[in-house]
């Protein structure tokens, strides 16, 4: 019995120390610690060691895609995957992935490959050591990149419409307000002014300069500004016609140019082709020495222009437009090319000039009061050298500033021009050489809609009626609008891409200028641009320049 004691009391005392333990706390955390500790640690060192590795891999890449970009530049349009590309290539790589980069070994296997298309394939793989997981078996991490350059190049047809209208004489700064005051209220007239271009006489609005007049110091007109865009944008254009020229000529791809610039009108009459020979001397059929359009589009046929003298010596080169509608309004649902009023024969791209009703008169501003200006002469689609670029768009080449701003006007000579089943199809073939043809608007304006008082390609609104049934400009002003929206979606659906500009502080990228462009998103337009001064235009086409002509990487 005292041993039966001695037992359980023995027993009890065991399961006592048991329970203590059991309630131990510190003892517990050490346990679970000590335990832990192991797949803690390869738990953190993973996440070490996978993050160098996305590093390493995100280097990797970059240095890919600079690679094989460099190597297809260098490779042009030979088609040649030779030493000297290959060299480029692993030049870029190297800069791009230095030797050793987070203890990766010293060489990277740099092979190029020709794939279709003239495209450079690559493909780099390497190994990161790893910091932390070695301790676990884990020495090294394999990384590989895959990237692949092709020249998107194809030819290159580019149409500028350009507004020169007479605020395009203001430095950028002003706003429409303080434009219209410079122009009216400088000590010595500004406006009115003439120049000879070619037995012409221009009339034109002087450029501002850095001396706030036009006579002395530095040229900072927005003329000026858009001369030096767009001879940076034809520097672009250049380099990719060298690329092109490396090509035996059968073989070749192109860069052509038309150039439309508007104000109130357009000059087609002296529109120039590859051949420098006018658009009246080729298809003076076009054109109706007689026929003015009146009150609701009613034809009449005086005066009339029948003496060769007055077209050599007097007549400018601008244009009436064709018959057309006065049911375009702004509410309206019209569209080309089936859904228009049977008159709106302006509207009508791709209707050949046959009949009075369809062919353009000659301007005479002798007959209608108003503003008038005459921009200079359109060049229809062909290639031009630096030189007949620069030529062109010269101040004392007749380049200049003057009129109201019809934006309708540019857009819809534009889509005259790109259509392929209208007057000008043999200028648009799908194909050259066996290559497509990527087509291009650039439709730049410093300001919005501006049809007032003028004589203009149709003629005068408020006797005439020819825009709205009741001769009202605002009522005009927004049935342009119309038209404008027309001519944008028409050139798009010919496969056209349209980039639209506005040049200037004090105008607005306007839900028309969205809308006309090729923009998908108009809150955030890829195809629209913004440009509050000189700098900045010669930027956006910079910008779309890259976007025209430029390598892409395939994947």
């Amino acid at each position: 019995m005292g041993d039966c004691g001695l037992m359980g009391k023995s027993n009890g005392h065991q399961m006592g120390f048991l329970s203590r333990l059991l309630r131990n706390q510190a003892g517990n955390t050490i346990a679970i610690v000590a335990a832990a500790l192991i797949p803690l640690a390869g738990m953190v060192g993973g996440a070490v060691d996978i993050s160098r590795g996305y590093l390493a891999q995100v280097r990797l890449q970059q240095a890919c895609d600079a690679g094989v970009l460099a190597g297809r530049k260098v490779m042009g349009s030979s088609g040649v995957l030779s030493a000297g590309v290959t060299s480029e290539v692993q030049k870029y790589v190297n800069f791009n992935f230095p030797s050793q980069y987070l203890g990766t070994p010293a060489n990277i296997t740099v092979a190029p490959t020709l794939g279709a298309n003239d495209t450079i394939q690559l493909t780099l793989s390497t190994t990161v050591p790893t910091a932390v997981m070695g301790l676990f078996g884990k020495q090294n991490m394999s990384v590989t990149a895959s990237c692949t350059a092709r020249n998107d190049y194809s030819n290159i047809d580019i149409v500028l419409v350009l507004d020169t209208t007479g605020s395009m004489a203001c430095k950028p700064e002003r706003d429409d307000s303080s434009c219209g005051s410079w122009i009216n209220n400088w000590l010595s007239p500004k406006s009115g002014k003439t120049m000879t271009v070619d037995s012409k006489t221009v009339t034109y609005v002087c450029e501002e300069t850095s001396n706030g007049n036009c006579t002395t110091g530095t040229n900072v007109s927005r003329m000026q500004g858009l001369r030096n865009a767009l001879d940076s944008l034809q520097s672009q254009m250049a380099t990719i016609e060298t690329q092109f020229n490396m090509t035996e000529e059968g073989k070749r791809k192109r860069v052509r140019w038309a150039i439309i610039p508007f104000s109130m009108m357009v000059n087609a009459g002296f529109s120039r082709n590859a051949a420098e020979a006018t658009l009246y001397s080729r298809n003076k059929s076009w054109f109706n020495a007689t026929g003015i359009y009146l009150k609701n589009n009613t034809t009449s046929t005086n005066p009339t222009h029948d003496d060769p003298t007055w077209f050599t010596n007097t007549w400018d080169g601008c244009v009436e437009e064709r018959k057309t509608s006065n049911l375009i309004t702004a509410n309206s649902t019209y569209s080309f090319p089936n859904n228009l009023p049977a008159t709106a024969y302006d509207m009508m791209f791709d209707t050949p000039a046959t009949s009075t009703d369809t062919r353009w008169t000659v301007s005479d501003p002798a007959r209608s009061s108003g503003q008038y200006a005459c921009p200079k002469y359109m060049r229809e689609l062909a290639p031009l050298t630096s030189s007949q670029f620069d030529d062109y768009f010269a101040f004392n080449r007749g380049f200049v500033a003057n009129g109201g701003t019809y934006l309708d006007i540019g857009m819809l000579w534009a889509a005259r021009l790109l259509s392929r089943s209208g007057m000008w199809s043999a200028d648009n073939p799908q194909l050259y050489h066996t290559f497509p043809v990527n087509r291009y608007v650039i439709f730049m304006t410093d300001g919005v809609m501006d049809n007032g008082d003028n004589y203009s390609a149709y003629p005068h609104e408020p006797d005439w009626k020819r825009i709205s049934s009741n001769g009202n400009i605002s009522t005009a002003k927004a049935n342009h609008n119309k038209r404008l929206s027309i001519a944008c979606t028409a050139i798009k659906n010919m496969d056209v891409k349209i980039y639209t500009i506005s040049f200037s502080a004090g105008s607005d990228l306007s839900t028309d200028l969205i809308n006309c462009s090729s923009s998908t998103n108009s809150t955030s337009p890829e195809f629209a641009y913004k440009a509050d001064d000189s700098d900045d235009l010669n930027a956006v086409f910079r910008d779309i320049g890259e976007n025209i002509g430029s390598l892409r990487l395939s994947q």
